[in-house]
């Protein structure tokens, strides 16, 4: 595999520089945060309950965090691919606070190749090891595809995004669109933007394949909070 050298770059600073070594790591990060590893869905769906709960912890050490991670850097173990859908707010679904997640949030939580070297930054600088496609009920985005209806300005971009991944419902609501094929759609969306952004980056599909980088899809219920994951 053939590693681009701003990548290579940002590797050997993330040696060198105190913010970005393995002591400065542990030292930026409370133990109520520290996601291992092989930990994301379990951490991540914790995080949702107490969300759920009313019971998050991340106001009680949000002051640490914001001083460790300005002297010491970000060591953010998931990264998630959302939607911008102020529904939405990522950090407070699951419970984390700064510096615990490498966020991109675009309408219709679509890949591009901005967003997929924002996250192959994420792996090879700065540790991320696992990474969430996260859609969410009642998308306006994917409705919007589904209907085919004219979009004005840079918007037909986005459905253009989500198109080829939600064909069948968009045949299928030729005759009606309805919450199924909806519910279906976003699904299709989640899944099908997984594959475009491991398709993009030879480095992330082949972290996943040796096990160095998990990559999961979820949904997230607009309409209660909880997050789904799927498969």
């Amino acid at each position: 595999m053939t590693h681009h050298p701003w990548i290579l770059g940002a590797v050997l600073i993330g040696l060198l520089l105190p913010g970005c070594s393995d002591k400065a790591s542990s030292a930026g990060q409370s133990a109520a945060t520290v996601i291992n590893p092989g930990e994301a869905l379990e951490k991540l769906s914790a995080g949702n309950k107490r969300f759920l709960a009313g019971g998050m912890h991340t106001h009680s050490w949000q002051e640490e965090k914001i001083v460790k991670t300005s002297r010491f850097g970000q060591t953010p173990s998931v990264g998630i691919l959302g939607c911008a859908d102020s529904r939405v707010p990522l950090e407070l679904v699951f419970d984390q606070g700064v510096g615990d997640l490498f966020v991109v949030r675009l309408a219709g939580f679509v890949e591009s190749a901005e967003a997929t070297g924002t996250f192959e930054y994420g792996y090879a600088a700065l540790g991320m090891h696992s990474l969430v496609v996260l859609g969410h009920t009642l998308c306006g985005a994917v409705n919007a595809t589904l209907e085919g209806k004219d979009l004005p300005g840079s918007i037909p971009s986005i459905a253009a995004a989500i198109a080829p991944g939600v064909e069948a419902q968009i045949e299928e609501s030729k005759s009606g669109l309805n919450d199924r094929i909806l519910r279906a759609a976003e699904e299709a969306n989640v899944r099908y933007q997984k594959k475009r952004l491991l398709e993009r980056s030879e480095l992330l599909r082949t972290a996943e394949a040796e096990g160095k980088l998990t990559v999961l899809c979820a949904i997230y219920d607009v309409s209660t909070g909880e997050v789904r994951f799927l498969d």
